[in-house]
């Protein structure tokens, strides 16, 4: 049993990372106690090194979860901007593709034909009787799978040697492993990435069985590309979501043919547009007051964040007036309220008056806040710098506290050896000269 280490588990805590304290033979319980008294007076100093660890990385994680809300939300001002609020997607067939619209789409028709839709590579292996059935002889071997000019290797030894814990070690090293179960065995089934160049490649080397397992592979799908040409350039993609082909649209590709996408002006969607950024906004809100109340308490770029979204909200983009008679309000902690009925009306009236409250050549709300949340969480924005100072922050504390669990170590071995020495009735009695 290593003695020394449990001891200092009991004193410090494990999370202080404290390595292999064991010293020959098994030191005395009267010894132990020695050690432990010597060096309780580093209790205190150890538990505010760890709580101090905690706080950044909780300050760390907060502020993680702050960037990843102010880009939640700007994607979603971001899709409303230039003709984004009033425009909707339609095809002239089905089966072929859906299509959404964000702010950089533009009233127009684009022919599109399908020939080819992306998919992944799919291997399967020969059968074994069973997924618990030991394959070879248990001797280590490697496996290096890939695709392209990047590859892992996973090891199988006696310990994984099965279809269970080869698909499990592939799992874990980040592939697409299955087990196929039939009424005459179970095969180990493999899938790439979509796309031509995520085929894959494996090459294994050690016990004969499992060569000749991964050697025996059949592949029943081959990885390919979507294929495609809209409005009669020729377009590749590795996936079936391509968001380049016709700007400001997303087509979202689901079969082989020809089809007519028309993007169009559409009342219609304001409204649903608006609720959509209402409710995004709110939920920003409320994470930006969760986080004020825990992780970020007193942070000052979550001040500085909310002080700024407060006063662009609070001056509407200049148009509040406008946008209350739209039935859009703010209350005061900073949500927006929103009238359905007054909105209703108000696209009724005037629909594109409405959508420029919004989307005005940048000068709309979801223009300025689009703008702003750049600005706020972007690269190089207050959020940014905090996050780098404070993943800083965590790195220096957890080299403190490996050198400190280094010490701390030595320090009970030579301690150990020490007052077990005395124990004993003679040996060495200067703690310097076993440290040296």
């Amino acid at each position: 049993m290593n003695y020394v280490s449990g001891l200092l588990s009991n004193m410090y805590g494990s999370s202080l990372g404290l390595g292999n304290a064991g010293t020959a033979g098994t030191p005395s319980s009267s010894v132990l106690a020695r050690v432990e008294q010597t060096m309780a007076a580093q209790r205190g100093v150890a538990a505010k090194l760890n709580a101090n660890i905690n706080t950044s990385q909780a300050r760390l994680s907060g502020l993680g979860q702050l960037q990843g809300a102010l880009s939640q939300f700007q994607d979603i001002a971001e899709r409303l901007a230039g003709a984004g609020l009033s425009t909707r997607a339609s095809t002239s067939g089905t089966g072929v593709l859906g299509v959404t619209t964000n702010g950089k789409a533009e009233p127009g028709s684009h022919t599109v034909k399908v020939s080819q839709l992306a998919q992944k590579q799919i291997l399967v292996s020969p059968e074994a009787q069973t997924p618990d059935t030991p394959l070879g002889t248990g001797s280590p071997t490697v496996i290096r799978i890939g695709s392209g000019d990047s590859s892992k290797t996973v090891t199988i030894d006696s310990r994984n040697n099965t279809m269970q814990g080869i698909a499990e070690a592939l799992k874990n090293a980040g592939f697409d492993a299955s087990l196929v179960r039939s009424s005459t065995g179970t095969s180990l089934q493999l899938r790439s990435a979509s796309g031509e160049a995520s085929a894959l490649k494996i090459g294994v080397s050690g016990d004969a069985t499992v060569r000749q397992l991964f050697n025996g592979m059949q592949q029943t799908q081959a990885a390919q590309d979507a294929v495609l040409t809209v409005d009669g350039k020729a377009v590749r993609s590795a996936d079936n979501s391509i968001e380049s082909a016709i700007a400001g649209t997303t087509l979202n590709l689901t079969g082989k043919g020809e089809t007519t996408v028309t993007i169009a002006r559409d009342s219609g969607q304001i409204a649903k547009n608006v609720e959509a950024f209402v409710a995004g906004f709110n939920s920003l809100q409320d994470r930006l007051g969760a986080l004020q109340k825990g992780a970020l308490k007193g942070n000052q770029a979550l001040t500085q964040v909310s002080a700024q979204l407060g006063d662009l909200v609070r001056n509407a983009g200049g148009n509040k007036e406008a946008l209350a008679n739209a039935g859009v309000s703010f209350d005061d902690s900073g949500r927006i309220k929103l009238d359905k009925d007054k909105l209703a009306a108000a696209i009724a009236n005037d629909a594109e008056g409405v959508a420029k409250l919004f989307t005005n050549e940048g000068r709309g709300l979801a223009d300025s806040l689009g703008k702003r949340l750049e600005a706020l969480g972007g690269e190089r924005s207050v959020v940014s710098r905090a996050l780098t100072q404070a993943d800083r922050e965590v790195d220096t504390l957890q080299d403190r506290k490996a050198k400190m669990a280094q010490a701390l170590t030595l320090q009970a071995q030579a301690l150990v050896r020490l007052y077990s020495q005395e124990e004993q009735g003679g040996g060495t009695s200067s703690l310097l000269d076993l440290l040296a």
